[in-house]
């Protein structure tokens, strides 16, 4: 029984379609190759190789990233929570029922009112006059805004600018 890839026996029996295709140079090369052919059909691969050490290498780094990735995602989460709860019970402490906890709006002309007064009460003869003429002008601007009431909520808590609330 002959062998299946005896490419010898092939080479032979095509020969007269070598001859054909082939220039005499190239026909005795190829037929003094057939060792050397013979090796590489039995090696030859069909489908796809196992991963190599370098792509092995590289996922292995990929995973490490992201096991990385992952835990610094916790770490944040946690202490973000630890600050959530935080500020819930700071909440609580400090609602004393005097503003507005619903509407941050509401509250906040007379909040950059005080810090616009703090400010003033910190500038001295070496401040600059640009800083000067920033907080002179906000504290201005505030006071004249309280005072003749522009600013306005409606029942929906919505900014109404200029226009009376209902």
């Amino acid at each position: 029984m002959t062998e299946k890839r005896d490419i010898k026996s092939l080479i032979q029996q095509e020969e007269t379609h070598l001859n054909n295709l082939l220039e005499p140079n190239d026909l005795k090369s190829f037929k003094g190759m057939v060792d050397e052919l013979r090796d590489t059909w039995t090696k030859k691969q069909i489908f796809r190789t196992e991963t190599d050490e370098y792509k092995l290498e590289n996922y292995k780094i990929d995973l490490d990233e992201k096991i990385y990735s992952k835990a610094s995602m916790e770490a944040v989460a946690k202490d973000r929570m630890r600050e959530i709860n935080m500020w819930s019970k700071l909440k609580l402490e400090f609602n004393d029922g005097t503003f507005n906890d619903k509407n941050v709006n509401e509250h906040q002309l007379d909040t950059y009112h005080q810090v616009y007064l703090n400010k003033a009460k910190t500038l001295t003869s070496g401040s600059s006059q640009p800083e000067v003429f920033n907080v002179v002008g906000q504290l201005e601007t505030i006071e004249r805004v309280k005072k003749s009431g522009e600013l306005k909520y409606d029942k929906k808590e919505q900014l109404q600018y200029g226009k009376e609330s209902k």
